[in-house]
């Protein structure tokens, strides 16, 4: 079986912030965003805001650049941790990560971590722009609703009655 993973969805995201604020208050024990594990960032030519997070890479880039080995990918759940009393703060892991999923703060980098298996941003999303899921789950989530576009694009250009998709299915 697949590891959960987190599927962010940027439509659905309205840029409230609560995903930062869980974080900190969770990982840092304060209710400070510039503290959290996610960072949300706009796209101001697209009017998007999208949540970024480390994406538990299955080959992750920050790992090799460690001096002394404090990053490693759990073999068994996937999600690449930073070992604190390892890590003397150099950034080589932040520098690498082509996602800017590792934070780097006055008196350590961090990173998520999939709090230890139960994502708080998660639970707190209110419009459900961050999920935990399968990937397989995701992809044919993604899949179907596709499919349903289509058929409603189909539909409507040929004057079909919209519930041509339901008609189909069953």
């Amino acid at each position: 079986m697949l590891t959960p993973k987190i599927v962010i969805r940027p439509k659905l995201c309205t840029g409230c912030r609560l995903c930062e604020s869980t974080c900190a208050l969770y990982n840092e024990k304060v209710n400070n965003p510039t503290r959290s594990r996610i960072q949300v960032m706009k796209q101001h030519s697209f009017g998007l805001f999208t949540p970024v997070m480390c994406y538990q890479c299955k080959e992750p880039p920050c790992v090799p650049p460690c001096p002394v080995d404090a990053i490693k990918r759990d073999p068994e759940t996937g999600v690449t941790n930073i070992d604190y009393d390892l890590c003397i703060g150099c950034e080589q892991c932040a520098a690498a990560c082509p996602f800017g999923a590792i934070i780097t703060l006055p008196d350590k980098v961090v990173k998520c971590d999939l709090c230890k298996g139960d994502p708080q941003c998660v639970k707190y999303c209110e419009t459900k722009a961050i999920e935990y899921k399968s990937p397989f789950q995701a992809y044919h989530e993604n899949r179907a609703k596709r499919g349903e576009i289509a058929f409603s694009n189909l539909a409507a250009d040929y004057g079909l009655p919209e519930d041509v998709p339901n008609l189909v299915r069953k």
